[in-house]
């Protein structure tokens, strides 16, 4: 079974939990996958390969924020690390609308979510990048269902300008960028042979360091804040910092949020001074990179 590469506006549809996935640009993955092990015979000898296993790929989407409901539980669960697995289908039509081929999926973890980058003097929309693992796949051709009208629930464009970033006491007016971070979940895979498909469960959460480019007219108020922390030892839990990155609308906002990222027991990792370049006309800027403990995902739509 290929590799599922959409590319035909309006001639497929990301289902899951049943609710229509919105916004999508990209949908690859889910085909057959072999482990092969390998019996070395000699220098005189072939080596002997088998299948000592087989899995299905994973499957990865490109999807912004309007998303719709299933896909957007999926990723709030799965940051909260409850009720993580969903089921789903990935159905491909013809020029009518009339669906050819469809690819179900059961038992669905999230390993990751990649969270663009946000800076100021970007003009592109916003997109998440999804990767899951299912646990079974099966390949369904011509449904003849039509999907032509079935549209998934409208949600606002995101600009990915269109951020502010609110963390503790310190002032964030000025960040100019946050770098893009991927939220992973490792999967440990139970493995019985080839007579049966492996099941997977859901083994390490790793939550990512976040990157801040800042103007330098804010410097003395974050180096205060840098000194106290690497320097004063002033880097307890009792001295972590609660944060949030909220995704506006073109209005700016905050009232008319689109969404936030919650940022729980946040800390300085690195802490960088300003670096001099007479090559560019850009503002003089510092970086900063922070440890978080756990993110919780909103969308407001919801």
């Amino acid at each position: 079974m290929p590799t599922v590469v959409t590319r035909s506006a309006g001639r497929f549809q990301l289902e899951v939990d049943g609710a229509t996935v919105g916004s999508l640009r990209h949908f690859s993955g889910l085909g057959m996958e072999a482990d092969i092990a390998q019996n070395d015979m000699g220098p005189a000898s072939v080596a002997k390969k088998h299948v000592a296993n087989f899995k299905w790929a994973p499957g990865a989407a490109k999807v912004g924020l309007g998303m719709g409901k299933g896909m957007y539980e999926w990723i709030k669960a799965s940051f909260a690390q409850t009720n993580v697995r969903r089921d789903g289908a990935f159905k491909v039509a013809d020029a009518n609308g009339k669906v050819q081929s469809s690819l179900n999926f059961n038992g669905g973890i999230m390993t990751s979510v990649t969270v663009p980058k946000m800076d100021g003097s970007s003009k592109e929309a916003g997109f998440f990048d999804i990767a899951f693992q299912a646990e079974q796949v099966q390949w369904a051709l011509a449904s003849g269902e039509d999907i032509s009208k079935v549209v998934a629930r409208p949600g606002k464009a995101w600009v990915s300008s269109n951020f502010k970033l609110s963390l503790g006491n310190l002032p964030c007016a000025r960040v100019a960028a946050v770098d893009a971070f991927t939220w992973r979940c490792e999967l440990a895979a139970d493995s019985v042979g080839v007579f049966r498909e492996p099941t997977t469960q859901a083994a390490k959460v790793t939550v990512p360091d976040i990157r801040l480019t800042i103007s330098a007219a804010d410097f003395q108020p974050w180096a205060e804040a840098a000194k106290k922390w690497f320097v004063d030892g002033q880097h307890l839990e009792a001295d972590e910092m609660k944060g949030r990155i909220t995704l506006l609308d073109p209005t700016l906002n905050e009232a008319n949020a689109l969404g936030w990222i919650d940022l729980v027991n946040v800390g300085f990792k690195s802490f960088n001074p300003p670096e001099a370049d007479t090559t560019t006309d850009h503002l003089m800027t510092f970086s900063v990179v922070l440890y978080v403990e756990q993110m919780n995902f909103s969308l407001k739509a919801f």
